[in-house]
């Protein structure tokens, strides 16, 4: 299924090649007027940027709205939106030839063939991009409660910036196109990014992304946990392989008398490794979570696979327009999944306090 949601239906169509891509996003107030040039912001941060980090692939991000807007505002019907591609090379993509670690082979062997492969098809990163503009509605719609998105590139290779703060209650300085907060590290970063482009290599990256603001006692247990549904949506990113909240997997390491989280008469509690979410509720501390991308799989040099016309083992070197590193444009697509998770949640608050 291309669908998330318990409270609101967001679903996906579309393939990276093929006439657009697109979404339908049901649960949307009736009367709510975005700001569309903020969604426009939104959209510009995930496009590929000149940087050597990223793919010359420029497709428009302009978008249609064809159902459920009307005179600037939503209707209370399923808003759909279409992205057109425009910008497409199917010449470039050996559809015989699974690439090694895409979905090539794994989505003709589900659907027996009958997928469309260029690109990724259904695959690709450029689903992220219906991703990014719902996100951008649904941070919005959160604002207007007080709670506030935002991340960070926080590991790329063996660089690291510092983590955000778990008791913060404001976000340090972000430039929003490469979000660091030791901005000196911008520049040991591109030039790693133009070595890598030189050699036809990739690298993966962490993003941290944190949530101020959001309200405590929102939430279920188990299936429907807070974490659960933010990394159910996260995974749905092409290229993430994990999820960690708090202090994460580092807890492993921890006794229990420094993991727990005291809890103050404020009913805050005095550390936040927990990362703002207990027993699947958000427990009003700021919400942290961290997740990886996996290096680039598009890589120039020369990679093993199969020809499934003659089923012969080929050397793959593949040609096209790719990213060497999906960071830092990939930190606006975790934004807007956070945000789409966050906003399904608080739906039920929401209508209740209308």
């Amino acid at each position: 299924m291309n669908s998330f949601g318990n409270n609101i239906h967001l679903t996906l169509f579309g393939e990276s090649h093929g006439a657009a891509v697109g979404c339908t996003f049901d649960g949307l107030p009736a009367g709510f007027a975005p700001d569309l040039e903020a969604v426009a912001f939104e959209l510009k941060r995930r496009a590929p940027h000149s940087g050597s980090e990223s793919t010359s692939r420029m497709d428009s991000n302009e978008f249609e709205l064809i159902s459920g807007f009307y005179n600037g505002k939503c209707t209370g019907a399923p808003l759909t939106v279409l992205f057109r591609n425009r910008d497409v090379r199917w010449d470039d993509y050996k559809t015989n030839i699974p690439r090694p670690a895409h979905a090539d082979l794994t989505a003709m062997i589900k659907y027996r063939g009958f997928n469309d492969p260029r690109g990724g098809g259904m695959f690709s990163g450029r689903l992220t991009l219906p991703i990014v503009f719902a996100g951008a509605l649904c941070k919005q719609l959160l604002a207007s409660r007080g709670i506030r998105i935002a991340s960070h590139i926080q590991r790329i290779g063996g660089i690291a910036d510092m983590n955000f703060d778990p008791m913060m209650t404001d976000f340090p300085a972000l430039d929003p196109f490469f979000p660091l907060i030791n901005t000196e590290l911008r520049k040991h970063i591109e030039d790693y990014f133009a070595a890598l482009r030189k050699s036809g290599n990739s690298i993966g990256g962490v993003v941290e992304c944190a949530a101020l603001g959001f309200p405590a006692g929102i939430g279920e247990p188990f299936f429907n946990g807070l974490e659960s549904a933010i990394s159910y949506i996260l995974f749905s990113i092409p290229g993430i392989h994990g999820v960690d909240f708090g202090t994460g997997f580092e807890l492993a390491e921890m006794l229990g008398s420094d993991a727990n989280d005291p809890i103050l008469a404020s009913m805050k509690t005095a550390t936040n490794h927990a990362g703002g979410i207990n027993g699947g509720i958000s427990n009003g501390m700021p919400i942290i979570l961290r997740t990886v991308f996996r290096p680039v799989p598009s890589i120039s040099l020369p990679q093993q696979s199969i020809d499934l016309s003659t089923g012969k083992a080929v050397t793959l070197e593949i040609n096209g327009r790719h990213d060497c590193c999906i960071l830092p444009r990939g930190c606006a697509a975790v934004e807007a999944a956070v945000a789409i998770a966050l906003y399904d949640a608080m739906l039920p608050n929401f209508i209740a306090n209308e």
